[in-house]
């Protein structure tokens, strides 16, 4: 009911939505368009449901993933994750319950202070350490020996001319090269994250490696293999990704 509010009633960006999505997938019928974005709409209601009520959300983690992250931690060196806004990135907010390991994740403060505050609140309920990215290089290089775990959301627009452009989504795109920049600095394990929705508001973690030591790697390379991963996801069930969010300027 919220997500037919939300498309067909205030018609939240909806133009952008449907310009995305054709931009996105040129094959798709104008029937695909519509259906795809009424159900990224429903989509996006549960999110917003389980932001406001977070207590009805759990994150599952695989054993796999577990496994992965222990060992690059025995290597003493960070481990940085990459995301996008698939699924409801919100719930990663849980991990410190999952892992003995410090985890951290980048943010940018909201003007308003209030609701900075509400949101840092709901972020760190669990044990979730935020650093502002003003600060982000400085504080975890001296860190930078220490087992830890390093959130980014790597999928925003940086801005005409800036970051590394990559084929994503049928279209040259710009991505972020902070993460990548600060993995090589660090020598850290990257890998992608991966959100899987399931009955009950259970989202599943899986992680996918993007490279064992990120010093090693070519410049561009984690950033291009990251947007393919991405991709990946977004294809596979293409109504979890942040349609209403201007993309592509």
């Amino acid at each position: 009911m919220l997500g037919y509010f939300l498309g067909k009633v205030i018609r939240y960006r909806l133009n952008v939505c449907i310009q995305n999505l054709s931009r996105a997938f040129p094959s798709f019928s104008y029937k695909e368009i519509s259906e795809c974005t009424a159900e990224f709409y429903q989509n996006l209601a549960k999110i917003g449901w389980e932001v406001l009520f977070p207590s009805v959300t759990k994150l599952e983690v695989s054993l796999a993933t577990i496994a992965e992250i222990w060992k690059s931690n025995k290597r003493l060196r960070p481990t940085i994750l990459l995301m996008g806004h698939y699924g409801n990135w919100e719930v990663l907010n849980k991990l410190p319950r999952h892992i003995d390991v410090r985890v951290n994740a980048i943010y940018k403060p909201i003007k308003n202070n209030f609701v900075d505050y509400f949101v840092r609140s709901r972020r760190t309920k669990h044990g979730l350490r935020l650093i502002k990215s003003g600060h982000a290089l400085r504080v975890l290089l001296k860190e930078k020996d220490n087992n830890s775990i390093i959130l980014f959301i790597a999928d925003q627009f940086p801005g005409n001319g800036k970051g590394i452009a990559v084929d994503f989504l049928n279209q040259q795109t710009r991505m972020f090269s902070g993460a990548e920049q600060l993995a090589r600095r660090l020598g850290a394990f990257v890998g992608y994250v991966e959100l899987t929705s399931k009955p009950n508001h259970i989202w599943k973690m899986e992680i996918q490696t993007i490279c064992e030591n990120a010093s090693e790697t070519a410049d561009g390379c984690i950033t291009t293999m990251y947007a393919k991963m991405l991709e990946q996801s977004i294809c596979k069930d293409p109504a979890w990704w942040l349609w209403s969010h201007r993309r592509w300027k």
